[in-house]
């Protein structure tokens, strides 16, 4: 088939078809309604900027010479007699990819050069032209949405995913890499990629190629093949964890760091997901990642694992406890980064959401007075977690444990919440106030502790559980009012009874810090 047909069979795959004017035209049109990319969203892509050895001053210095040139090397190339194919395709990889924040990508689509480019990727004579045609068009890739959109329906995605069986380990590298900054721009190009089943070519990648640049861009891929939601089925995933196992063991950092973030995209799934990197014996080597106590760019990434993994099923989190888990993540429960603590607590706090004998081992690790601390002292989102794992101690707790926790006046400082987080904390404490209560009524309380009742009155909670019954959220509301009603011998019938007697202090910074 000549150039010329092969150029017009691949454009008339292009989903639109658009003179150079409307494509313009419609892509300033997409671009004024698109608002400025999230700094999280922009890491999904990055842009191949110089070759080893090569100056990026002197590529900002020779693009706009080029560009000037564009329309000629867009002839030249369109002609199948070419014979400088080769330099002129690197003029527009050098044109293409210099250091400034605004490549002119939009320049290159309008010449219709790209189409030019995807014709060379099938030229497997020349692995050079190959490899720069892919270097320019992994530069496309890396634009904002409607460039990537040119590149995937001038049939981008069939064209790299042929070369990742490229001898060439440029060639190679550059197809995963285009492959990734595709897959980052939505789920739509996402799961096109996965229907062609990429997983097991890559993790033979990963298992037979030595060079660690192409490694990095493996599983940087891959991560973003894993991400945004809905996550793809299980039936893709499972594919990729043989290829997680095998990086997260990797001795380079950079490796590591994208292997473990893509488990925790992959942990925030369907329990069927926790179950697989359970069964996979990823559990040990993350934990084991955690015993430096360095700053590391690993901690981050496992904590959120384990926050997933202990809000799966019960036997889920019973294998985190048998591996240590508990223990193990101790030190970062109190640890000067607010960001550790945070997670940290969100796994306490899922453990004590399950039952008696987990809820022993978070005691017997001596979670609980720096849990009330934490309630005493710690940051606003916090001091909100920790209420949860008390909270979830007292609803899913036995006697024993709720003693526990009345001996040591965790009462108080829960109180002390009341009203100055946000209604979902209201309506967890009130819960486990009225759970308190009830079981102070049944005469299962012990008697060596004061009585609940005269401690929530004592230091003015059951005012503020008053000022609660005018919540706009209705089960909290309620909560009060039947606390109020059924323990205190109220008889509310319209929550706006009792707020018209209350008024806030125009001096109070909204913090109402009871003693006892």
């Amino acid at each position: 088939m000549s150039f010329e047909k092969k150029l017009e069979k691949r454009k008339n795959k292009f989903k639109t078809k658009l003179t150079r004017h409307d494509s313009t035209n419609k892509r300033k049109k997409l671009l004024f309604s698109i608002s400025k990319k999230k700094k999280q969203d922009l890491i999904r892509k990055k842009r191949n900027i110089t070759r080893s050895g090569e100056n990026t001053e002197e590529y900002n210095y020779l693009s706009d010479q080029i560009l000037e040139r564009l329309p000629e090397i867009s002839s030249q190339l369109s002609d199948p007699n070419c014979t400088n194919k080769l330099e002129l395709v690197r003029d527009l990889r050098i044109m293409i990819s210099g250091d400034g924040e605004d490549p002119p990508i939009d320049e290159l689509i309008d010449s219709m050069c790209v189409a030019y480019l995807l014709e060379f990727l099938e030229d497997d004579n020349d692995p050079e032209l190959q490899f720069e045609s892919a270097w320019v068009l992994t530069n496309v890739a890396s634009g904002n949405s409607l460039q990537t959109q040119f590149l995937v329906d001038f049939q981008g995605i069939p064209a790299f995913i042929r070369l990742l069986s490229s001898p060439n380990e440029n060639v190679l590298d550059q197809s995963i890499w285009a492959l990734g900054n595709i897959a980052g721009d939505c789920i739509a190009y996402r799961d096109e990629i996965l229907d062609y089943g990429v997983f097991p070519k890559l993790l033979e990648i990963v298992q037979t190629v030595k060079q660690k640049s192409i490694i990095k861009n493996t599983i940087w891929t891959i991560s973003n093949l894993v991400r945004r939601n809905p996550l793809p089925p299980l039936k893709i995933t499972q594919e990729a964890f043989p290829i997680f196992y095998t990086l997260i063991q990797d001795s380079d950092s950079q490796i590591q760091k994208n292997a473990f973030w893509g488990l925790n995209y992959l942990s925030t799934g369907e329990y069927e997901n926790i179950q697989v990197i359970i069964e996979s014996k990823i559990l040990p080597i993350l934990l084991n990642s955690l015993e430096t106590q360095e700053l590391n760019d690993l901690i981050a990434p496992s904590l959120q694992i384990f926050v997933n993994i202990t809000s799966g099923q019960e036997h889920q989190t019973q294998t985190f406890i048998n591996e240590g888990g508990i223990a193990r993540v101790k030190p970062y429960f109190t640890h000067r980064l607010r960001k550790y603590r945070k997670e940290t607590c969100s796994i306490i706090s899922n453990i004590c959401a399950g039952t008696h004998s987990q809820i022993d081992a978070v005691i017997d690790n001596g979670y609980i007075d720096p849990m009330i601390e934490m309630i005493k002292n710690d940051q606003r989102s916090i001091k909100k977690e920790a209420c949860f794992a008390l909270t979830n101690i007292v609803e899913c707790g036995n006697l024993k444990q709720l003693n526990l926790l009345l001996s040591k006046q965790m009462l108080v400082p829960l109180c002390n919440l009341l009203n100055t987080i946000d209604d979902e904390v209201n309506h967890l404490i009130l819960t486990a106030i009225e759970k308190l209560l009830e079981l102070e009524m049944n005469t299962k309380y012990d008697k060596n502790n004061a009585p609940i009742s005269q401690i929530i009155e004592n230091i003015g909670a059951k005012d503020q559980i008053e000022l609660i019954t005018a919540s706009n959220t209705p089960n909290t509301s309620q909560k009060a009012v039947s606390i109020l009603n059924k323990f205190y011998n109220y008889e509310i019938e319209n929550n706006s009874e009792l707020v018209e007697d209350y008024s806030t202090d125009e001096d109070s910074d909204g913090l109402i810090n009871y003693e006892f």
